[in-house]
């Protein structure tokens, strides 16, 4: 006997609807998928959302207290204000005409937070839209009397609360340590409604892509590409800057005369690529993308075919770009560092931030403290890469895979290989960067083996990370997210101990607190060891974890 099954609607699906059908038709659901929005993503947002707000706050309160004075300004404005790579990678430097100390907190913070802002967007808005229709729950959460463009729409008024938050909490701290009002304000709604546009760009941009992978590797690749034309615009051609949301935030002139206007600009972005996102949305399936996934060949190479290799080819793309940034940025640093003392001439608190122990000159201290900064940078790119696994765990793909002969270890074990060559890989280009431009601007090529024997001295706390990401995936996968909260740790007890003053028991717990900061001190054999055997320890650990748990694709 057979039985015909009466054919099933989604909402979703392209509409068939009269024209005339009203738009909060399609936003039916819209409050509860916030509420569903925010209950998973609560741990995520809020460590965001502290971080960005904590970094402007300790930022607020050392320019502060390292630019009391007239001629500490203009010190920093004169030696600051006329180097093309600094404007490429900190702005036009508003205000400089007529320094204060709100045009120095502009300058060092605004782009990078609100960089940091956009990002946060990002992944908020791809997770909870594109992904979702990956791993299919978006055709439970269509089966509800949810309204096609409801999902959307829930990820952005909730990704609009997360940049509120910032956007306040940036704006709080800077007037509570003693900046301008109106300048405050101005430049946590320029961080805010950055953030928010990038976000709207993300909505967009997953309506095109065939994948949540690839619509979250275009929509960082637009943070780039915006990040880099602006840069290019400030240098060269202003005009340039303005076709970027940073070019407008940044166009805000906080601490510098005000152009309110420009946050209308930003506002307009965010409509106008959210609108485009509903209309792009209205001409696909749910499940597809406007852009036809690339079929590959039928058959797998024999590399890809290895676990190893899949690792390899699915890291590879994300690997370059780190590359090409950790490049970029070592070339400026390593540059910079023959100016040191002619930036702290005037400014003793500066000169006491890079103060070297043990007769080191401003110079190694300048370096030492640049190769702990990318340490950080890069300790994100190696908790990301060993977080592979469990994305390939929510996804399924990992339960496909482990239905075969493959061994949980060796699965999980060569995406940890991988993460952890590559990351050593982006430490040494990060050394190798350094050196190779101070060498050139002191004419001391032996300055290169200083720089690597100092990278190598930074390396085991990237390992480290890897370790504690690889221990929480091994143990309680649903809070990988802490180990992003322990390298927010690190990063402030690195960058900001010595003004937060910090009890030494609290920056003992970093590691890279614990390694020597070549070259301002001696290569400490010792604390790299132990450093090494705590990281294999860690790993060791959730690899057991790992073998001896279920499954956990929530």
């Amino acid at each position: 006997m057979t039985i015909d099954a009466a054919p099933t609607a989604s909402c979703f699906a392209v509409p068939s609807a009269p024209v005339d059908a009203r738009i909060t038709d399609t936003l039916v659901g819209t409050r509860r998928l916030m509420r569903l929005v925010l209950r998973r993503d609560r741990a995520r947002l809020s460590l965001w959302v502290v971080g960005l707000v904590g970094l402007m706050a300790v930022s607020a309160r050392s320019i502060a207290s390292l630019y009391e004075t007239p001629g500490q300004i203009r010190t920093y404005v004169d030696t600051v204000g006329d180097n093309p790579a600094l404007v490429m990678f900190a702005g036009p430097g508003y205000g400089f005409d007529d320094a204060t100390v709100g045009a120095i907190l502009v300058n060092e913070t605004s782009l990078w937070v609100a960089l940091a802002a956009a990002l946060m967007n990002v992944f908020l808005v791809v997770r909870h839209t594109r992904t979702e229709e990956d791993t299919e729950r978006l055709d439970l959460v269509g089966s509800l009397v949810v309204g096609r463009h409801a999902p959307a729409a829930a990820t952005l008024l909730v990704a609009g609360m997360a940049n509120l938050a910032v956007a306040v909490g940036c704006t709080v701290a800077a007037i509570a340590f003693g900046f301008a009002t109106a300048g405050s304000i101005a430049l946590g709604a320029s961080i805010g409604l950055t953030g928010l546009a990038f976000g709207a760009a993300s909505a967009a941009g997953a309506q095109v892509a065939s994948t949540g992978r690839s619509a979250l590797g275009a929509s960082v690749g637009l943070v780039g590409l915006a990040f880099v034309v602006r840069g290019i615009g400030d240098v060269a051609a202003p005009a340039l800057s303005w076709s970027t949301p940073f070019g407008w935030g940044l166009g805000v002139r906080a601490f510098a005369g005000e152009r309110w206007w420009t946050l209308l600009g930003l506002v307009g972005f965010a409509i106008g690529l959210f609108v485009f996102a509903v209309w792009l949305s209205a001409r696909r399936d749910l499940g597809s993308g406007l852009l036809s996934q690339h079929t590959g060949p039928a058959t797998a190479s024999p590399s890809t075919r290895r676990p190893l290799g899949l690792a390899v080819r699915i890291q590879r793309v994300v690997f370059v770009g780190w590359a090409v940034g950790i490049v970029a940025a070592g070339l400026v640093y390593g540059s910079l560092a023959d100016e040191i003392e002619a930036m702290v001439a005037d400014n003793p608190e500066l000169a006491d931030y890079f103060a070297g122990a043990g007769g080191a000159t401003l110079a190694e201290s300048y370096l030492a403290t640049t190769m702990q900064m990318m340490a950080l940078v890069i300790g994100g790119y190696a908790i990301s890469a060993t977080l592979r696994t469990r994305h390939g765990e929510i996804r399924g793909t990992a339960e496909s895979m482990l239905a075969t002969p493959l061994t949980r270890w060796w699965w999980a074990g060569s995406t940890l290989v991988v993460a952890t060559v590559t990351s050593l890989l982006l430490v040494g280009v990060a050394g190798l960067t350094i050196g190779m431009s101070y060498a050139a601007s002191v004419g001391d090529w032996s300055e290169i083996g200083t720089m690597m024997v100092a990278a190598s001295s930074v390396a085991p706390t990237v390992l480290v990370l890897i370790g504690v990401a690889t221990m929480l995936f091994g143990w309680v996968p649903r809070a990988t997210v802490a180990a992003w909260g322990v390298l927010a740790f690190v990063a402030i007890v690195t960058l900001f101990g010595p003004v937060l003053r910090l009890p030494d028991w609290v920056v003992d717990l970093s590691p890279l607190a614990r390694m020597s900061a070549v070259p301002a001190e001696d290569w400490n054999t010792t604390s790299v060891v132990v450093m090494m055997v705590v990281a294999a320890a860690l790993v060791a650990v959730g690899l057991v974890g790992f073998a001896r748990r279920d499954l956990a694709t929530g």
